[in-house]
């Protein structure tokens, strides 16, 4: 018998008829799929784009004839005659929508054209499935009986597809591959290049949605504290006038996320609660931040009634993440993150609930075993742990897993995200690893970020730390490295209450710290010079490390002759342990406090930062400068830069404390922790600020005039800082007025006096050895105003990120930048002499009039 060719007039035209009579129940049929893909996807992904269309009777008697072969009864055979398409953004929406089809459809055939390519082929990757109407669902998706009825067990095709995808199905696939044409090699070649081209844009695409999407959720991260106030407005504003009710809790998440980036836990609450019964992609965040509110603004009253309900929403929330039913596309990127922690957040509440400690720690392992990456959710389980059994011997055990956390605790850290938990978190974990030094270093690095107020955290964020580092262990049993991180805390409670107070501006304390046995006889050759620089003109409190070897040694040595002079102005003191190292014997030279028992560690700091705050020094009028070190240095730097203080950081090269803590991603950028290479000029103006008064007038007046000489000495080149004074930027102008306060101060320093005078002389008897000294100090005040300015050493220049070559001492300054302090220095009897100042010798008679 022969085999059929082709489909016959008569057959055609039958199966023709038949489709018209079937046409209206698919026309139904894709009706409802729109709507259905529409409404599933509205939330999670609003800007999905949904087709879906019957196909034309035109269209399928095409098909019957091309294809009868494989579909000889066409209208009870293709399963096309209805079809819908979802088109997305990534690969990770295309996986969302597919979750929801999957879980709400009856699946007769699914079909990832992806895998039917070689692993040397590109071009068509849609996800293709065959589906009917689901019998324990389609109410659910909100079909009618009606519908019900029409559409009945017929089949439809649904295609998933991103943008990029379809940008090749639907501009090149039929072309190429559903037409009789042969096509040349080169155009084949041409149209796979396209589809791999297009493969990778989608992954990165994906990939950096990803980033986006987490850096958007992470504004108030990266926001100021005001930006992100002014944003919490306009939500407000954008909520309140909200027509959609639809959109309105997608809008009062956002809102929530703000307010409780500020902690203002009773805002979210008030916000969110009104839309508890949403039943969109939203519920399950809203609901769990709605529960987590509440739990925080009613944590003192875990037996309250509000507490018991934001315990129930935590337990709804949970439900609902643990369901696999999905009646809406989920927002696939955050579902396992908020299954984790609805769990950590039910822990975290359960833990000061009576009689459900044990339950509370169930939730934290499962939280830290659906999330074994995430270093606070380990924290919190380790946490708790010890706090269960007053025992620190989980911690060994888990050493590798709590070193990975706090390296990622440190790549959030450096990334500008989960601030301060990163470093408090990171601080927790050194302390469970037993690392006080790194523990010290990661809390103060939090503190600092937290005293200087320009971000969004909770206020009582210092407090939550104490109150999980003290509950640890009873006060009698408390390793000492605990009580020290309890100690800095109550240091940053002193330096916060006290912030409010006026300061003189001046400093009052100095800090020398660095490496007692640690530094080489070499390092103190040129460490000797600098401390002596630093000491000679200070009146203050000197405090160092009280030992007759390394740093404190050299400073002994130099307060000893200073005293022999009579020009020792300055209280030297040291804190040392009961129990002294057998290499590194007492100096008496020192006014010696004893604190601790044995060797130098972090409680010597700590004490001393205490009795400087009980003597009503604040830590911005305190200046640490920092000569290598080890542990104890490396402490002693980030205590000082936590609590306000001014560190000068001048590194021995050697991979000691200050090149550690000057090479640190997490402190390198912070404004008071000045990097510095030996230079006595640089130190001298960092230490003496000028105290010379002028008004405004009289201080402008000379400020112009050396403004006017550094443009004058510099012909030919206009950059932002030599334009006229009237256009000035307001950053080089006040570094002007920093030059002209100082100038008095450099000539006094070198032997010279300033009056004022009716007529003033000009002075012009400086010698040329007078010149050096006085540019030289020169250059080291403007190195230390662009350093406290925010500029630091490097080549390039780079204005933009400003780094500056010029930023090195004077023995490493080009003779052509050295001649522009010259010039300043020899105007100075000019532009003084113009403000009615006259410069002379002490020694010189009065001028007349």
């Amino acid at each position: 018998m022969s085999e059929k060719k082709g489909i016959t007039p008569q057959e055609h035209r039958k199966q023709i008829e038949a489709y018209t009579a079937e046409f209206p129940h698919y026309a139904t049929y894709a009706v409802v799929l729109k709507r259905i893909l529409e409404r599933a996807g509205a939330v999670s992904i609003p800007e999905a784009f949904v087709q879906a269309r019957p196909k034309s009777v035109s269209s399928f008697a095409e098909k019957c004839v091309r294809r009868y072969a494989t579909y000889p009864d066409a209208v009870n055979q293709m399963t096309d005659l209805c079809g819908a398409r979802v088109i997305v953004q990534t690969l990770e929406q295309v996986q969302a929508v597919r979750l929801f089809i999957e879980a709400n459809f009856e699946i007769h055939e699914s079909d990832e054209k992806g895998t039917m390519l070689g692993e040397d082929k590109f071009g068509y990757r849609d996800m293709h499935y065959i589906v009917s109407l689901h019998r324990d669902t389609w109410k659910s998706l909100g079909i009618t009986e009606e519908e019900k009825h029409e559409i009945g067990q017929r089949r439809a095709e649904v295609q998933v597809r991103t943008w990029l995808q379809h940008a090749w199905a639907d501009t090149l696939h039929d072309r190429m591959y559903k037409n009789p044409l042969r096509l040349s090699r080169e155009m084949k070649r041409t149209g796979n290049l396209l589809a791999a081209l297009m493969e990778e844009g989608d992954r990165n695409y994906n990939s950096m949605v990803h980033e986006l999407d987490g850096m958007i959720a992470n504004y108030a991260a990266f926001a100021t504290r005001t930006e992100v106030d002014n944003e919490i407005a306009v939500q407000r504003l954008i909520l309140g006038n909200e027509p959609s009710e639809a959109k309105r809790p997608g809008l009062a998440l956002k809102l929530g996320r703000l307010l409780a980036a500020c902690g203002d836990f009773a805002g979210v609450a008030a916000t969110l609660e009104p839309y508890d019964q949403v039943r969109d992609a939203n519920r399950c965040e809203l609901v769990q931040d709605l529960g987590h509110a509440i739990c925080k603004t009613h944590r003192k009253s875990p037996k309250s009634d509000d507490y018991k309900r934001g315990l129930q929403y935590l337990q709804s929330a949970l439900s609902m993440c643990a369901c696999k039913d999905v009646p809406f596309v989920p927002h696939l990127r955050k579902r396992e993150s908020l299954h984790a922690r609805a769990m950590a957040r039910l822990a975290w509440a359960l833990e000061v609930v009576p009689r459900q400690e044990q339950q509370a720690r169930e939730y934290w392992h499962r939280a830290h075993e659906h999330e074994p990456a995430n270093p606070y959710y380990l924290s919190g389980m380790l946490g708790f742990e010890v706090y269960m059994t007053r025992d620190l011997g989980i911690a060994p055990v888990m050493r590798a897993t709590i070193l990975e956390a706090i390296k990622s605790c440190r790549v959030h850290a450096e990334d500008g995200i989960e601030l301060p938990y990163a470093y408090f978190t990171a601080g927790r974990l050194s302390l469970l690893l037993d690392q006080p030094a790194e523990a010290l270093g990661y809390y103060a690095r939090g503190i600092r970020y937290c005293l200087a107020a320009t971000h969004c955290f909770p206020a009582d964020i210092r407090d939550v730390e104490s109150d999980w580092i003290s509950r640890l262990f009873i006060v009698k049993n408390r390793p000492a490295s605990f009580q020290w991180a309890l100690d800095l805390f109550e240091l940053a409670s002193s330096e916060q209450s006290a912030g409010g107070k006026s300061m003189t501006g001046t400093l009052k304390a100095m800090i020398v710290a660095g490496g007692a046995k640690s530094i080489t006889t070499e390092h103190l050759k040129w460490i000797r010079p600098l401390v002596e620089t630093a000491l000679e003109p200070f009146a203050g409190t000197v405090i160092a490390g009280g030992t007759t070897v390394g740093v404190p040694g050299c400073v002994g040595d130099v307060a000893a002759e200073l005293d022999v002079c009579k020009k020792k102005l300055f209280r030297l003191i040291g804190y040392r342990p009961h129990n002294l190292p057998h290499d590194a014997p007492e100096d008496t030279r020192y006014e010696l406090k004893e604190c601790g028992q044995s060797g130098f560690t972090p409680e010597q700091l700590l004490q001393y930062w205490r009795d400087l705050f009980a003597q009503g020094i604040l830590g911005p009028e305190v200046l640490c400068l920092g000569f290598g070190g080890g542990p104890v240095a490396w402490v002693e730097y980030c205590l000082a830069v936590a609590l306000g203080a001014t560190v000068v950081a001048i590194p021995a090269g050697s991979g000691d404390a200050a090149d550690t803590l000057l090479g640190d991603p997490l402190w390198n950028g912070l404004p008071n922790l000045l990097p510095l290479l030996p230079d006595p000029a640089t130190v001298r103006a960092l230490v003496v600020p000028p105290d010379r008064q002028f008004d405004t007038k009289t201080l402008d007046f000379m400020a112009t005039s050396f403004h006017e000489t550094y443009v004058d000495a510099s012909v030919g080149r206009l950059p932002e800082n030599m334009k006229p004074w009237p256009d000035l930027q307001e950053t080089f102008r006040q570094a002007n007025r920093e030059q002209a306060r100082y100038a008095v101060c450099i000539l006094e320093a070198c032997g010279f006096a300033v009056r004022k005078a009716k007529k003033p002389v000009i002075f012009d008897e400086f010698k040329p050895a007078e010149i050096e000294r006085m540019s030289e100090m020169e250059h080291g005040r403007w190195n230390a105003e662009r350093l406290r300015k925010g500029w630091r050493p490097g080549k390039p220049r780079d204005d933009a990120r400003m780094i500056h070559d010029c930023l090195v001492p004077w023995s490493k300054l080009d003779e052509k930048i050295k001649r522009y302090d010259r010039e300043a220095v020899r105007a100075f009897p000019r532009i003084l002499a113009k403000a009615g100042l006259e410069i002379y010798r002490p020694s010189a008679r009065p001028a007349s009039g």
